[in-house]
């Protein structure tokens, strides 16, 4: 039985789900291995997040005391935790069909309730029988090995981005400025980071409105990220940067692009350590930015 999700979450996905208060074409020649390899030669360690740290103690304990609350989420980041590890030891390639390892990390995602992990055991086990977990409405997320597109269900934008990234989408939202706004998070791979904990993902936050409405929605998202204009941080992307104070523990940048029917707004949010490990893959993922499929 599909255990329900967490109310609560870990500090940096509790900051990005506050800030929330998320029918396209996937390019099939878009591989995950060609991304910047940087992000996969970072460690692994596993977090210090109450749980427990081994990795058969671990799963032991998932089998027999179902989380719940927090730990709903802990375990949630355990699994990529343990998705991250295998991604890297494969250089970002996709798992072989029928790989023994693979399976049982991606059909506990399933039964933790992530989006998208359901795919992903199908595309590795074909012939099994899996339970499927939803999408929120305004939200389509297919999985072409070895990627996913993700974007509005009416075409207007999508992004890619690699199997080892966690999503989270919201759905179609109604934030309190009264702009429509399609939502969605994902989480980067697990990196050493500044915290108590030792290690965290990076979330990339997506917040796409009609462009009738961009400035209710850039200002506010941008009021809500803390964050203010820079110069363009890598010239071969395009749109508006913003970046937090230099001195913030929780780093936080901040893309505005304009697509032909929708203006979307990317922030990518870490803590030190994580935020400038998983920096090229944020990259990586605005450069698939486009409208009805996801670019190569």
């Amino acid at each position: 039985m599909r255990r329900r999700p967490s109310q609560r979450m870990k500090p940096m996905r509790a900051l990005v789900m506050f800030l929330v208060v998320s029918r396209i074409c996937a390019p099939t020649h878009l591989l995950a291995q060609t991304w910047d390899p940087a992000p996969l030669r970072s460690q692994t360690p596993t977090p210090k997040d109450g749980l427990p740290p081994d990795k058969a103690a671990f799963f032991h304990w998932l089998r027999t005391a179902p989380p719940s609350g927090d730990d709903v989420e802990k375990a949630r980041e355990r699994i990529y935790t343990y998705v991250s590890e295998m991604a890297k030891r494969g250089n970002g390639a996709f798992p072989a069909q029928g790989d023994s390892a693979a399976i049982p990390l991606f059909r506990a995602a399933v039964e933790l309730g992530v989006p998208g992990a359901d795919q992903v055991v199908e595309a590795l086990d074909p012939r099994s029988s899996n339970a499927r977990v939803p999408v929120p409405s305004g939200i389509t997320l297919s999985f072409h090995r070895p990627v996913f597109s993700l974007g509005s269900d009416d075409s207007t934008w999508a992004v890619c981005f690699p199997y080892y990234f966690m999503p989270a989408p919201v759905g179609r939202q109604t934030p309190n400025n009264g702009v429509k706004t399609e939502i969605a998070v994902l989480s980067t791979l697990v990196a050493p980071d500044s915290s108590e904990g030792g290690s965290s993902q990076a979330t990339i936050f997506i917040a796409a409105a009609p462009r009738a409405d961009s400035s209710s929605h850039v200002t506010l998202w941008i009021q809500r990220f803390g964050v203010a204009p820079v110069p363009a941080r890598d010239a071969s992307i395009t749109g508006q940067w913003y970046q937090s104070p230099e001195a913030d523990l929780m780093r936080r940048e901040v893309v505005v692009r304009q697509l032909p029917q929708r203006i979307v707004l990317i922030a990518y949010v870490g803590l030190r350590g994580t935020f400038e490990s998983n920096r090229p893959h944020f990259l990586d993922l605005l450069r698939t930015l486009a409208p009805k499929r996801c670019a190569a």
